[in-house]
């Protein structure tokens, strides 16, 4: 097999983030199926930026849209009984963008463990904080409370991915 980045014959097929993919040994390159391609190129860049694997496919899923830009993650971090959330800038000024994404985040709210949220503040624009709603105060939040949140981050990327390439999202979107 041959790269087909560089031209070298130096491929090695093996596991790469759980795909079985053909990687080039001089440049680096990534060959095989290509939704596994993209996943694995979605995880490299996102931890290029410094988010966890766990918040990568939601944030790349809202990013894709044109209309978000992150400000900030955390996949959550039980020790300090911190749960889940992702902050997002609104970069475009209709707010038909933000009903688009309430009514997607209601259609995972079908498919999550917990509800989802999403609160509004204005900072320089307005900002979308994208987080779990536990009817308890965080002191008493639990080591499952938070695990739940955490799996519900997977169910959301693959449910705004899914919801982008509607007709009602209004973008043009190849997954």
């Amino acid at each position: 097999m041959e790269c087909d980045q560089c031209g070298s014959r130096n491929v090695t097929r093996r596991d790469v983030e759980g795909h079985l993919l053909y990687e080039c040994n001089l440049c680096g390159n990534l060959q095989g199926n290509d939704d596994a391609v993209a996943r694995v190129e979605e995880l490299r860049a996102g931890r290029e930026r410094g988010l966890d694997d766990r918040v990568i496919p939601l944030v790349s899923a809202l990013e894709s849209s044109g209309v978000f830009r992150l400000q900030s993650a955390s996949a959550g971090d039980p020790r300090r009984n911190e749960p889940p959330y992702v902050l997002l800038a609104l970069t475009k000024s209709d707010t038909a963008w933000l009903e688009r994404l309430l009514r997607s985040l209601e259609i995972a709210n079908r498919e999550t463990r917990l509800r989802w949220l999403v609160e509004l503040t204005l900072q320089r624009g307005i900002t979308c904080l994208l987080r779990p709603r536990f009817y308890k105060s965080p002191s008493d939040l639990t080591p499952e409370d938070l695990d739940a949140a955490q799996k519900d981050l997977l169910v959301l990327g693959r449910s705004f991915r899914r919801d982008l390439g509607l007709s009602w999202w209004g973008v043009s979107h190849t997954p």
